[in-house]
């Protein structure tokens, strides 16, 4: 299933290789409907990409994959055989810094993600909320790493990068209740 869908700030070029029904199909589409309403308020108050270049919208490549693939990509990314929830394959150097930044037809891409669907599963049952809920949790994520969060590199990173999530969440479920979802 490939679907290329646009919201008012970001567009996800979306491709899962795994089996979805329909029900999970709008399920999706409404965490990237509700995600681009919260994303662009967001980045603009925080002062996120801050930049000289004009652009109206964002874009990035999501895959839904299997744990089998996942493992793939991250052995092959980080060195690492073990499954993972999300990796993130930003396009620039960091955007937080404006470094290799560059806007094509008024449109800022981001980068590549990957969301394993079974640790998906495997952890919204673990931590007793919903998949959409978790899954949403996920691609929040690793768009914060897009944008050249990474809270891997020291705990004062990390404390930023959750603040920002947590802010995003929490507009996140604000949204979710006014669409009555």
């Amino acid at each position: 299933m490939t679907d290329m869908k646009k919201h008012p700030f970001l567009q996800v070029d979306f491709v899962s290789h795994v089996a979805l029904t329909s029900a999970e199909k709008k399920q999706i589409q409404l965490i990237f409907a509700v995600t681009s309403s919260v994303l662009k308020p967001l980045l603009k108050k925080e002062q996120i990409l801050k930049s000289k270049e004009s652009f109206s919208t964002v874009k990035l490549s999501l895959m839904l994959c299997g744990d089998k693939r996942m493992v793939e990509l991250n052995k092959e990314t980080r060195g690492k055989a073990k499954v993972t929830d999300v990796l993130s394959f930003p396009y620039h150097e960091d955007l937080r810094t404006n470094k290799g930044r560059i806007v094509l037809e008024d449109t800022l891409y981001l980068g590549e993600m990957a969301i394993c669907q079974g640790v998906t599963i495997k952890q919204a049952k673990k931590f007793k909320i919903r998949y959409s809920d978790e899954f949403t949790h996920l691609f929040i994520h690793g768009i914060f790493h897009l944008l050249g969060f990474d809270h891997e590199i020291s705990e004062k990173e990390e404390a930023v990068m959750q603040r920002m999530e947590d802010k995003a969440l929490t507009e996140f479920s604000k949204l979710k209740k006014k669409k009555g979802s």
